[in-house]
Order: C-alpha cells, then sequence, then structure tokens
C-alpha cells in the first residue's frame, strides 16, 4: 500500500512538472503570436515542431509489450499479438476514413487537439486501469490518435510557400523524431538505473501529452486559404518545372469548404489530384511502405522479446530485453541527422526517383530477412536501426514531392487516403496472418515482411526498366 502511494506520489510530481513547464512555454508562444500580424515560415516551424516533440515524447511505448506481459497487466503473448494490437489497428482505418475527408474541411487545428486528447485517454487508462475491456479502449483511442497524425503532417503546408515544402517537411518530421529520440533516450535511462518501472512510465507520457494538448490549443489557427490566387497544382514534368495551374473544380471546392459542407463534387475533386502520375508514383510508395513500416514498429518489440528468450537462462534474456529504449534513441537520432539531410538535398527525383525506391526497398529486405532468420537480439537490433532510418529518410522525400504537386488545400485529403490506404492494407495483412495463424510466431511474420519490402522494389524496377526501353 504504502509503496502504491509513493508511485502515484511520484508519478504525480513528473506529470506536475511537465505540465508546469510546457504550458509556461506555451504562455509564451501565444503572447508572441499576438504581437504580431504575421509569422514567417521558420516560426510556424518551430511552433508546430514543438508539438511534435511533445506529442512524440512517449517513453513508455519503448517497453509497451514488456509492460502488456508483465505482472500488473498479466497478459499473453498470444493475447497481445493476436487480440490487443490489432484492434488498435482496425480502429485505425476506421478512423482514417473520417480523418481523411474532414481534415482539411476542419483546418487541421482540431483535429491535432483531438489527437493530444485521445493520446491523453490512452495513457491514463493505461495507467489506471488493467481489464481486458480498459485495454480493447485503450486500442481504440491510440487507433484514432494514430490516424489523426494527418493533420500534424499537413498543418504546414496550408501556411508556407511551395517553395519551402521541402524544409519544413524535414523540420517537422525532424522534430517528429527528436521527440522520439529523447523518449527513448530517458526511458533507456530510466529503466537501465531502475529509477521507475514500466508502469511509471505511463505517467511520464502523460504529462508530456498533456502539454502536447495545451500546446495544440495555443496554435495559430488556419482560415480558409488566404492566397487564393495561388493554387499551386503542379504536374512534375522536370525536377525545376513548376506550374501554377486554376481549375474549374479547385474553385468549386473552395466554395464547397467555405459553406462547411461536404459533397460529392467536393469528394470528386479531391480525387483528381491522383490523374497526376508523379503523385500516384510516391503515394504507392507511401502506402506500401507505411503499411510495412507499422507492422515492423507493431511487432517488432515481439520479436525482441522471443529473441532475448532463445535458449538462454532467465537473468540474461531480462537483460537483454531491456535496451528498447536505446534503440529508439539511436535510431531517431540518426534519422533526424538524415532527415535534414534530405529537407536540403538537390537531386533529379523525378528522374532517379525509381532507383533509389529501389535500393532502399532491397535493403529493407536484406535487414528485415536477416532479423528473422538470425538468433541474435543484437543483429536484430542493427537491422531494425537500418531498416527506420532508410524509412524515415524516404518518407521525408515522399512527402515533400507528393506536397509539391498537389493543391494547397487538397494536402489533408491527399495525405489522409494515402494513410488509410496504407492502414487497410495493414488490415488486411493481420486479418490474413491472425487467420492462418503467423502472428503467433514473429519470426514468421518479419519474414513475409521482407519479401513485402522486395516486392515494392521489384514493382519501381519494372517500371525503370519499361521506361528505359521505351527511350
Amino acid at each position: 500500500m504504502i509503496s502504491n502511494t509513493i508511485n502515484y506520489f511520484y508519478s504525480s510530481i513528473c506529470v506536475y512538472v511537465l505540465v508546469s513547464l510546457y504550458t509556461g512555454f506555451t504562455s509564451i508562444a501565444t503572447t508572441s503570436y499576438r504581437a504580431s500580424s504575421t509569422m514567417s515560415w521558420i516560426t510556424i516551424s518551430f511552433c508546430l515542431g514543438i508539438y511534435g516533440v511533445l506529442k512524440e515524447f512517449r517513453p513508455s511505448e519503448s517497453y509497451v509489450v514488456p509492460y502488456l506481459l508483465g505482472p500488473r497487466m498479466n497478459f499473453t503473448e498470444e493475447q497481445v499479438n493476436n487480440e490487443i494490437l490489432p484492434i488498435g489497428i482496425y480502429a485505425s482505418m476506421i478512423s482514417m476514413i473520417f480523418v481523411a475527408l474532414t481534415t482539411d474541411w476542419l483546418r487541421y487545428k482540431i483535429v491535432m487537439v483531438i489527437q493530444a486528447l485521445c493520446g491523453v485517454g490512452v495513457y491514463a487508462l493505461l495507467s489506471l486501469c488493467t481489464s481486458f475491456t480498459s485495454i480493447v479502449v485503450v486500442e481504440i483511442l491510440y487507433g484514432i490518435f494514430d490516424a489523426t497524425e494527418v493533420a500534424y503532417s499537413t498543418y504546414i503546408y496550408s501556411v508556407v510557400n511551395v517553395k519551402y515544402y521541402q524544409k519544413v517537411t524535414s523540420y517537422t518530421r525532424a522534430a517528429f523524431l527528436i521527440g522520439r529520440f529523447f523518449s527513448g533516450f530517458l526511458a533507456q535511462i530510466f529503466i537501465s538505473t531502475k529509477l521507475v518501472d514500466t508502469y511509471q512510465l505511463n505517467f511520464l507520457t502523460l504529462g508530456s501529452l498533456m502539454a502536447a494538448t495545451i500546446w495544440a490549443l495555443v496554435l495559430p489557427s488556419i482560415k480558409n486559404n488566404k492566397l487564393t490566387s495561388e493554387n499551386y497544382n503542379m504536374k512534375v514534368t522536370s525536377p525545376k518545372t513548376v506550374t501554377q495551374n486554376v481549375h474549374e473544380h479547385d474553385v468549386s471546392m473552395e466554395k464547397n469548404i467555405e459553406n462547411k459542407h461536404i459533397t460529392w463534387k467536393y469528394i470528386r475533386s479531391m480525387c483528381n489530384e491522383y490523374t497526376n502520375m508523379y503523385v500516384l508514383k510516391w503515394s504507392f510508395w507511401v502506402i506500401t511502405s507505411t503499411c510495412c513500416f507499422q507492422q515492423v514498429t507493431n511487432y517488432i518489440q515481439s520479436l525482441w522479446e522471443s529473441l532475448s528468450c532463445n535458449d538462454c537462462p532467465h537473468s540474461v534474456c531480462k537483460s537483454t530485453s531491456e535496451w528498447n529504449g536505446a534503440v529508439d534513441a539511436v535510431y531517431t537520432i540518426i534519422s533526424t541527422f538524415v532527415t535534414f539531410f534530405c529537407g536540403s538535398i538537390k537531386f533529379n527525383l523525378n528522374k532517379y526517383g525509381n532507383t533509389l525506391i529501389v535500393i532502399t526497398s532491397i535493403i529493407h529486405f536484406i535487414s528485415l530477412l536477416t532479423s528473422a532468420v538470425c538468433s541474435s537480439i543484437y543483429l536484430a537490433y542493427i537491422n531494425y536501426i537500418i531498416y527506420c532510418t532508410i524509412f524515415q529518410g524516404m518518407l521525408t522525400i515522399a512527402s515533400s514531392e507528393i506536397a509539391k504537386s498537389v493543391n494547397r488545400d487538397k494536402h489533408g485529403f491527399v495525405f489522409g487516403v494515402n494513410t488509410l490506404l496504407a492502414t487497410t492494407l495493414q488490415s488486411l495483412a493481420v486479418f490474413f496472418m491472425n487467420t492462418i495463424g503467423w502472428s503467433s510466431s514473429p519470426k514468421i511474420s518479419f519474414q513475409y515482411y521482407a519479401i513485402f519490402c522486395l516486392l515494392i522494389g521489384m514493382c519501381y524496377l519494372f517500371i525503370t526498366t519499361r521506361q528505359l526501353f521505351k527511350k
């Protein structure tokens, strides 16, 4: 009883300190915003970046599977892999239908507030409840939290000029990764030094998400696009060619937004963005690779747990499975530098984009396959770092290219539909793997993830070869 009281007291102090500290920052940001009528793209990127850091500072996430398997929650590995984790994936897929249709209409900020509130709900329930029903609610809320990530990714495109898209994409992705870095780094320190356990990490996460909620509320609101004369609908014919066209369906779409109605004509005008083959090419990569990445990140801790328990004493197993936070910290800090580099790189992606995708897909295939067939948890750690770093860099490039090529008021829809399709594909994969029992064996699952990456690379290799023969 005394131990529980101390835990609650300690956790409450952590929450209070975090919220107080970040609330001070939010008041400064609010004052600064009100004092000036306009904000530079750097200032807006910085403000959005703070939200990204706060919402990604979730130290308990590095140890969520050990926590669910631990004595407090006491779930089995089969329950976690087959019953609990799939709920979040299905919830995310359903939520994405509404997010894709309403993010542009609601002008991003409201969706970000919803995201932060769902995050608070997730970790409040994880901290206070232990029943299976509560975990079902947690996974549903987490699915919504994951789906509304689209608003964070597209908010910046509605308030800055198109010429800054590549830079602001790298900045917002870097902020995302910095939050993940501090999350993994501090989680590793706390667990290794036994200052806190996996249960108390939930309260640190809760405090950060409460601060993220406050920060989201004071972010600048986005009105209907003030730059109505600048409808950036770039049909990419070369890396240096930028054409600005105003289409009739864009005008009707803007009227629909002003009238606060989502009509079939509005949806149809949004879908017209996919007639651009350049958008379609990068969107296909985003859909397939995001699906695979989400599967890898969802089940990687299960793989690590199984590898740490292979033919070793319990004491050794316990120590080898405690490096999750360090691995997350290493991959995110490396990815941060890679993301910054991708924001300033000058590369003919129209000409060599397919080749870049083929090469990275083959590296993904090798890293996932070796993790599955080898029994070394440390090799799995290294391969995970390589896989995630390459994915984050490529996602930064793909997001920037897509953002440059679609209309300013359609980013939420395009990115939302891409995420919806990725989540749908992931849901189908989870359902299929659960049905035939593959999800019970992380090693078998990762072998199929590796094959999937190889198939992505083969698709783009075929496209590249076909283009060469046409010439």
